[in-house]
């Protein structure tokens, strides 16, 4: 007779497999979606832009610039906020506007942006926030 314990095992060992088998072991599997953007230029013009507009600019525009940012141009978003930049180019860890939308503070009062969309800016700010 199977204990719970020897099922929760198995499965464990299952899934562990299944997860070394979808990466090369040597990229976290969160990593895999960038990886598979990443594979191409991300244009800030045609496909970043289009997301700061759907979920930021009501409130960080030219003409609603709450806390001073500005994401409706490349200028603006790179300009930053009245406290200091919020893209560091190449460095998604270090990038303030990555960091408030994946923690969910940002949209604040709209949906949240999806996992999809935020990895199409996260892959634009690791190739270097480029103006393309």
């Amino acid at each position: 007779m199977l204990l719970r314990s020897d099922i929760t095992a198995a499965l464990a060992a299952v899934v562990g497999i299944a997860l070394a088998v979808q990466t090369d072991g040597n990229t976290p599997v969160k990593d895999n979606a960038i990886t598979a953007v990443t594979q191409r230029e991300v244009s800030f013009a045609e496909e970043v832009l289009p997301i700061l507009e759907k979920y930021c600019v009501e409130c960080h525009s030219e003409d609603n610039a709450e806390l001073g940012l500005k994401l409706d141009t490349y200028e603006g978003v790179m300009g930053g906020s009245d406290y200091g930049t919020v893209v560091e180019a190449g460095d998604v860890d270090a990038s303030l506007l990555i960091d408030m939308i994946a923690s969910g503070d940002m949209p604040d009062g709209g949906d949240p942006m999806p996992a999809e969309e935020l990895d199409v800016i996260k892959a634009w700010v690791t190739e270097g926030a480029q103006k393309n």
